[in-house]
């Protein structure tokens, strides 16, 4: 029976250039790439094979830093912008899933928004054992370089599997299952790896396309806070120009078009299925003024809340 050994956490990681108290505070070489501190998660702690970690919050960021295992980042909601020593920066996807060998060096942070993910860390020394058993011998020559793969139906399947017995059963019975679902994890994604062609690198539109997502679900996440150009292009580290310039050409809408109507989209479902104020609509989609929401409503649905709100 193969031993893990599994750690949830909910806690954030540390901003960008400060190492955990876990980490070895220094500045580190590693193959002649500078990183910001080493990271040891297996060494030293136990003889087990396997560790998990999970991620749910938001600003997640972590400078670059290497650690002393095998790395498989296995977003489940938002998504992550992952640079490696030997890649630029990509966006890895919840419908994909990335891998980074040991003392290789990364930087990891999250689009704006909630971000949720889940890392498998795993013994270099297991997957060289393993890689003697035919079933292994595809990923095992391919731990030496990192990649981005494409997520399978039976991956996603596991991970549901997952949220569904955390969901359901007493923490004791989870605690119990969490080694076979990770070992599960880990041997399809060895199988991906080992079958399947790392996803290439997406063009300059696919990546704008990706990128407006984020910014859209951005949106619809903070109607109630201000929302306007030049704090979303400061979220996203984007000028003015270029965030309007994109947004239209991938939309078709203007962003601030996009906003207005989402928010009018939102206020109706709220005029209509609950017994909120006009006011109380209005300042939940980020808007002080009920006057200026009954214009949007004119402008987008040709008619205002109070009117949408009549029983007919």
């Amino acid at each position: 029976m193969i031993m893990m050994y599994i750690i949830v956490s909910d806690s954030p990681c540390p901003p960008p250039g400060t190492a955990p108290t876990s980490a070895i505070a220094a500045v580190t070489d590693i193959k002649g790439f500078l990183v910001a501190y080493f990271s040891p998660k297996l060494s030293g702690k136990s003889p087990e094979v396997f560790h998990l970690e999970t991620s749910d919050t938001s600003g997640y960021a972590v400078d670059w830093h290497a650690h002393d295992c095998h790395m498989l980042l296995l977003p489940r909601q938002g998504g992550l912008f992952l640079s490696t020593e030997s890649s630029q920066t990509s966006h890895v996807s919840r419908q994909s899933f990335s891998f980074v060998p040991a003392d290789f060096a990364h930087a990891t942070h999250a689009a704006p928004g909630r971000e949720k993910h889940m890392t498998l860390y795993v013994d270099p020394s297991y997957v060289k054992r393993q890689g003697q058993m035919y079933g292994y011998r595809g990923f095992a020559k391919q731990v030496d370089r990192s990649g981005i793969w494409q997520g399978t139906e039976a991956l996603d399947s596991i991970l549901r599997l997952h949220d569904q017995l955390q969901g359901s059963t007493s923490a004791q019975a989870f605690e119990c299952q969490l080694p076979h679902l990770n070992h599960l994890l880990f041997e399809e994604c060895a199988r991906v790896i080992a079958c399947q062609q790392t996803r290439p690198q997406p063009s300059e539109h696919q990546q704008q396309a990706t990128l407006v997502h984020d910014i859209q679900r951005y949106v619809r996440e903070n109607l109630a806070t201000e929302l306007n150009i030049e704090s979303i292009g400061h979220e996203f580290h984007l000028s003015r120009r270029h965030l309007t310039r994109i947004f239209k050409a991938i939309t078709g809408e203007t962003l601030l078009d996009f906003t207005n109507r989402t928010r009018v989209e939102t206020a109706a479902r709220l005029v209509s299925c609950t017994s909120l104020s006009i006011l109380e609509v209005s300042l939940a989609v980020g808007l002080d003024s009920p006057s200026y929401l009954a214009r949007l409503f004119k402008r987008y649905l040709g008619l205002t809340p109070s009117e949408l709100r009549k029983p007919r």
